[in-house]
């Protein structure tokens, strides 16, 4: 049975048209994930499906009764001194309101009410008690609790003012109150944000074990192939509706890349060759005073004309940055030696307990565990920026130069544009600055734009701009791939496939470590685990 059916819906924000012409349904059980560029308007098409936005044109259909919840990735802005419990219920609409009737009824029956008025008020607690429990007013704690445990939430932020909340913390508030009433359609925007690799596959099979539909933006590439088996792509304004997951959506995207460019360079080679046709049979026709040449030229003309009417239009070719990292090839044998390394917050707990590893030249080594497993708190040790008191030995080899991204990239002066930030950081004269500046896809004013105002993906543009203009031979990422978009990655990507360095990585992004892992250290009650191969490979060991 179809959830949600969207109907030629199109949208203009007056400086162009925004998307036109999209359609779309879904049925019970099925996922469709949204995909495309940056300001393509896939959160918007998800603010249109709730109604906080109008459409300029089309329609939405929501299948009658059904319960929708949707999941804002600005939720974390939200402003509620309430404790966090409460604002859990309001998922609950209507029961909530009944719970405190029937609080309100409790309260006059103690009150020491008799006779009539007793009764009346009793008779009119049992039916609301009745209609409650019929709705699964009873249920709501347990509901809540398992989200809460899934997700896992310590339990006393229920208590705690929304407010007093971290950002992180916020999200994942507001992720659990839009599971909690088991919707019949979920619209999630950028959920997998702030959730570590355990809470995103507790959320994957909680959404899937529910019969209803949802629609999804995301730019974790695993977690749409596991949930997706519809892709809407849109680009340009333009929306496609792909039957498949991520992979598959991919895979078909480039054949449908290669027919229409194979289809558009036949086309212009027809065209080329009846053009060079008809300028011959014309100029025979002008020299020899032949009607009949001058005819076939008019006859191909026409066909050229019809041709160009009918034309196959070039399809657009993807930018691509071309990106390397400047490599110091002289490295120790032995990159990263700990001994007994022991960090201890001031309250007493044990962060790391006597972790010895080593890491050698040329792997690739991705560091895993919860949040707040020590992952970080590692990788400060080794670049000496931890600001705990460190117990053991941490060893860097002595011709190792190591290239560092951070997991939160910030700027010295916020107020600096981007150009003289990067010329300094990168030693670099203002001409070839700008030069590099371009490859990155900054243009122009860009190069103007403050530090402080930049987004994630161009954060991480800027900063591997820099790293690429140093020599090192060794690269220690703090989750590289958080907050930025597809596109971004995949610069990300290409520059770090192309690097014969070594690599240490912190990351929930199961789709790049696949790509880039060949150990994987696990992290975990303070001690760690190794295991050799990717994500999967430590999965299968791990189960």
């Amino acid at each position: 049975m179809i959830i949600l059916d969207v109907n030629k819906l199109g949208i203009n924000f007056g400086y162009g048209q925004l998307f036109e012409n999209v359609s779309f349904s879904i049925n019970e059980g099925e996922s469709i994930s949204i995909v495309g560029p940056n300001g393509c308007g896939k959160s918007t098409m998800l603010k249109i499906i709730i109604g906080l936005e109008k459409a300029d044109k089309g329609q939405v259909s929501i299948r009658k009764d059904a319960k929708v919840s949707y999941l804002d990735q600005t939720g974390s802005s939200i402003v509620d001194d309430r404790p966090v419990n409460d604002i859990l219920k309001d998922a609950f609409g209507d029961l909530k309101e009944r719970e405190t009737q029937l609080g309100n009824l409790q309260e006059k029956l103690e009150s020491g009410i008799e006779g009539d008025e007793y009764n009346t008020i009793l008779n009119k607690y049992c039916i609301l008690m009745e209609k409650f429990s019929m709705a699964g007013g009873y249920d709501m704690d347990v509901n809540i609790n398992t989200v809460v445990e899934g997700l896992n939430i310590d339990k006393n932020l229920l208590t705690q003012s929304y407010n007093d909340l971290s950002g992180g913390e916020k999200t994942l508030v507001q992720l659990a109150k839009v599971l909690i009433i088991k919707p019949d359609l979920i619209l999630l925007d950028e959920p997998t944000n702030h959730l570590d690799i355990d809470r995103i596959e507790w959320l994957e099979s909680y959404i899937k074990s529910f019969k209803g539909a949802s629609v999804i933006v995301s730019h974790d590439r695993y977690f749409l192939d596991k949930m997706s088996n519809k892709i809407l792509d849109l680009d340009n304004g333009v929306g496609t509706v792909y039957y498949s997951n991520y992979s598959g959506y991919l895979e078909e995207k480039q054949k449908n890349f290669e027919k229409q460019m194979a289809d558009y360079k036949d086309q212009q080679a027809m065209i080329k060759r009846f053009e060079e046709q008809k300028k011959y049979f014309a100029e025979r026709g002008m020299a020899t005073n032949s009607s009949t040449l001058c005819d076939r030229a008019h006859a191909l003309q026409t066909q050229i004309d019809r041709l160009k009417k009918m034309a196959v239009a070039r399809p657009k070719e993807k930018k691509k940055i071309n990106v390397a990292f400047s490599e110091d090839r002289k490295s120790s044998k032995k990159v990263i030696s700990v001994e007994g390394l022991s960090i201890t917050t001031p309250e007493g707990r044990k962060i790391l307990d006597e972790i010895d590893l080593d890491i050698f030249a040329g792997e690739r080594v991705a560091l895993l565990g919860v949040n707040g497993s020590g992952k970080s708190t590692f990788v400060k040790s080794v670049i000496g920026k931890q600001n705990l008191p460190v117990e053991g030995d941490v060893f860097v080899g002595p011709s190792v130069k190591i290239g560092y991204l951070p997991q939160i990239i910030t700027f010295p002066k916020q107020e600096q544009q981007l150009l003289e930030y990067f010329s300094g950081a990168a030693g670099l004269n203002e001409q070839i600055a700008r030069q590099v500046l371009a490859r990155f896809q900054f243009y122009q004013d860009d190069v103007t734009k403050r530090a402080g105002s930049i987004s994630g993906g161009e954060r991480m543009r800027i900063k591997l701009a820099e790293l690429l203009q140093k020599k090192i031979n060794t690269l220690i990422f703090d989750e590289p791939t958080n907050h930025i978009d597809i596109p971004t990655k995949e610069v990300l990507e290409e520059a770090i496939e192309d690097f014969d360095g070594t690599l240490i990585f912190v990351s929930h992004d199961r789709y790049f470590i696949n790509k880039f892992a060949d150990k994987v250290i696990e992290f975990k009650d303070g001690h760690i685990r190794t295991f050799l191969g990717n994500y999967d490979n430590y999965k299968q060991k791990n189960c």
